[in-house]
């Protein structure tokens, strides 16, 4: 796990900061108070470009190391177990498909382009496909996102690239990116 204090990881899957929002440029109003209503491209410009600020980050602030990540495999199913230590600020990869979330440890508050979402344990949700997450962890949390398997692929980096995306153009779908929101 992670130590608490200014430190972020950038990884293939996640971006982590475990510093406060404010301090990497990003107003704490768009993880707590998200305007009503906003348009979806927009919601997306602004997941993105909390990204972006966590991926520039100078060296002294970020590690190598993504959270604990551990694989399950099932007849039919693929499972991502995940552990996040409370404080972190969390950019996961866009979603390609509708799958089940559980929240079996901890407190969590999440934005996506759908807005505004909190979650405490025990609790499970569904995730729409497209879903990107900015995820603040209020405590160490364990998360376990499920997806069918129907191929009973065995590769990790094909489950990978099956079930997520880095970009929306990816999905085809539209963001109006970060110099364009004011």
């Amino acid at each position: 796990m992670f130590s608490r204090g200014d430190v972020a990881a950038i990884s293939d899957d996640l971006h982590l900061v475990q510093t406060p929002i404010e301090s990497i440029g990003m107003g704490t109003d768009l993880i707590m108070l998200p305007p009503p209503g906003l348009p979806a491209p927009v919601a997306r410009g602004k997941i993105m470009a909390i990204q972006q600020a966590c991926q520039s980050l100078p060296d002294g602030q970020r590690m190598d190391e993504s959270p604990p990540l551990q694989h399950h495999l099932a007849p039919g199913i693929y499972a991502r177990e995940i552990h996040l230590a409370g404080g972190t600020l969390v950019v996961g990869k866009i979603h390609r498909h509708r799958h089940f979330n559980i929240i079996s440890q901890g407190s969590i508050t999440c934005y996506t382009e759908f807005g505004l979402e909190h979650h405490s344990a025990p609790a499970s949700f569904i995730s729409e496909p497209g879903t990107k997450r900015v995820v603040y962890t209020h405590e160490d949390a364990i998360w376990t996102t499920i997806h069918p398997n129907p191929t009973n692929e065995q590769d990790i980096t094909k489950l990978e690239e099956m079930f997520t995306a880095l970009e929306y153009a990816e999905l085809g779908m539209a963001v109006i990116e970060k110099e364009l929101i004011t």
